[in-house]
């Protein structure tokens, strides 16, 4: 919600790029607790069964919305706009593309050119590269080191080194680090650290509205023309580990734990994923760009979001029709006649 809103209205939400940082911690600390509980019921089978899961997860609605964008902006925005987008489309699809947009100097907040529809998929990039080392790391843990001291001593090490290389770059490189990976391995690392070492306590609802509010501050005051992530992050990696760390079942946050945010959540994934191409085609045809054209957007996404999870998303999701090698054999498939068809036809 953070990124859509800081992507429709810049002047005010000026920071809403938190979100994902935010996303990155959550992410970390949910899927190593699927991981723990995919480990305990059947530990030979633990690192098939995990990226059969993830690609059911995660692929089909991806790729789904990079071959709708693809047409979309092939009708709306012209073939120049298509071919580049070919190029990008190519990288992301093979979780390449936070490297990519780094290597192209891409400013992420430059409002003044013609943004790619698929820049927001560099997140998803660094996110999947995490998973793909991440499971291997944790088998080895879970079979070498039979102390939750020792595992936790391992994820504290990789805080500490992407941290420290993050605040350093943000202090000493002149170059954006917005994409690099390095520098976002922490944020996920302390997810990762919270799910392994399962707290979950019951918080002062002071405390968490507390921390709730420095996330809503940090999203209006944090500004896009400071190098991101620095020093600026950590409170906003606190406050949301904090609130993960509150038990639900002890007490319950009602902002966050309603019907409506739970919908929301069960949404976020293609919410992210349709808006910014959304974004871009619809700035990119309209003579103006205003509250109508912002409504339209967000009307759009929702709606796509919506008809998305119920008919595409969870069908896929929930299906028992393949076996997980079938999955697994099927997504990487996928991701290569879809990469290469777009780099074969991208004309530089």
């Amino acid at each position: 919600m953070l990124v859509i809103a800081g992507h429709l209205f810049p002047l005010n939400i000026k920071g809403g790029f938190i979100g994902v940082d935010i996303f990155f911690v959550i992410s970390g600390f949910v899927i190593t607790l699927q991981m723990t509980k995919l480990y305990s019921t059947s530990p030979s089978t633990f690192l098939r069964d995990f990226y059969s899961k993830r690609i059911k997860r995660i692929l089909p609605s991806a790729l789904l919305v990079t071959m709708l964008s693809l047409l979309a902006t092939s009708y709306f925005l012209g073939p120049v706009a298509v071919n580049e987008a070919k190029q990008d489309g190519g990288w992301t699809t093979i979780f390449l593309g936070n490297f990519h947009f780094h290597n192209m100097s891409l400013d992420y907040f430059d409002t003044g050119t013609q943004a790619s529809p698929f820049q927001h998929f560099w997140s998803l990039s660094i996110e999947e590269q995490f998973y793909l080392i991440w499971p291997a790391l944790f088998l080895i843990l879970m079979i070498k080191a039979k102390s939750i001291r020792t595992r936790q001593s391992v994820l504290l090490a990789i805080i500490g080194f992407s941290l420290s290389m993050a605040l350093y770059l943000s202090e000493m490189k002149s170059d954006p680090i917005f994409f690099i990976s390095s520098s976002r391995v922490w944020e996920l690392a302390v997810g990762a650290l919270l799910g392994l070492s399962t707290v979950s306590i019951r918080l002062p609802k002071s405390l968490i509205n507390l921390c709730l509010s420095i996330l809503l501050v940090a999203s209006i005051t944090i500004s896009p023309t400071m190098q991101w992530p620095g020093f600026l992050s950590i409170p906003v990696i606190v406050a949301t580990a904090v609130i993960l760390i509150n038990n639900p079942s002890l007490g319950r946050v009602i902002a966050l734990d309603n019907k409506m945010m739970r919908y929301i959540g069960d949404l976020s994934y293609l919410l992210y994923l349709w808006h910014w191409p959304i974004f871009i085609i619809i700035k990119g045809v309209s003579s103006s760009f205003g509250n109508v054209e912002k409504l339209y957007i967000a009307l759009l996404t929702f709606a796509l979001s919506v008809i998305t999870h119920h008919f595409f998303e969870n069908p896929i999701r929930f299906s028992t029709k393949t076996t997980p090698g079938t999955t697994i054999s099927l997504g990487i498939s996928a991701v290569a006649v879809l990469s290469g068809a777009l780099f074969i036809t991208y004309q530089g």
